[in-house]
């Protein structure tokens, strides 16, 4: 396995910054390549009595933990078809492709400032057949306190915001509806846990591979933009 430090991305809007980790393997039957974000404080800010450490370390944890299970998940399931194969699909006459597991795993910082981060992390595994799954994750935190924002955070007290964001994405689709399942596999309202990002003009609503839409169309997403739903939020 090959453990490196990436780049640095340095956003000094906040009292801390970002730093890339790297790590690889390859066998013959699984591999995987791995980059995800270390937060750490500027120096200056490493005994300030404001800034709390812990909050940074529990939120490395937090990611790191998430990246390995997703890694160990789908190692589990190259190990048994390792088995399979060895003690039997090879053994048979039958002309078998033989499949190597994937992992990657990657992400961006799509906002730091305002005591406010948000970091997108796309994985992608691949475990035999047609083609292999993509998902994001995401991580919006506010750094003072140490709290994960859910969508509700990020709208003033009192806004029906569930209806805001239904009402919007409704209309979105409605420019392009072929591209959308319809009836009971379509659109139908974001969910009490709503996934989604923040980027330097917007909220970024997102879905699944084969949420709502076919799987050539990819990861929809949605985008409220600052400057045209300032009126509703908390963060702008």
């Amino acid at each position: 396995m090959i453990v490196k430090w990436g780049d640095i991305l340095d956003s000094r809007e906040n009292y801390s910054y970002v730093a890339q980790v790297n790590i690889c393997k390859t066998s013959e039957f699984f591999k995987y390549n791995m980059t995800y974000p270390v937060l750490k404080l500027y120096d200056k800010y490493v005994y300030h009595d404001m800034y709390d450490r812990q909050i940074i370390i529990n939120i490395n944890n937090e990611i790191c933990e998430d990246v390995m299970e997703f890694k160990n998940s789908v190692k589990k399931q190259a190990i048994a078809y390792k088995k399979l194969y060895t003690e039997k699909i090879s053994k048979t006459d039958e002309d078998y492709f033989k499949y190597q597991y994937e992992v990657y795993v990657n992400n961006e910082v799509t906002y730091d400032k305002d005591n406010i981060i948000s970091i997108v992390m796309t994985k992608y595994e691949f475990t035999g057949g047609a083609h292999g799954m993509t998902y994001l994750d995401d991580y919006n935190y506010n750094l003072l306190t140490g709290d994960r924002l859910i969508l509700k955070d990020m709208f003033k007290s009192g806004v029906n915001y569930d209806e805001i964001i239904n009402n919007f994405i409704a209309s979105e689709i409605n420019n392009n509806p072929e591209i959308y399942f319809k009836g009971d596999e379509g659109f139908k309202g974001i969910s009490e846990n709503q996934p989604f990002y923040i980027d330097e003009d917007g909220i970024v609503i997102y879905f699944g591979l084969y949420e709502i839409a076919p799987f050539y169309v990819g990861i929809p997403k949605f985008k409220l933009k600052f400057d045209e739903f300032s009126q509703y939020l908390n963060y702008n």
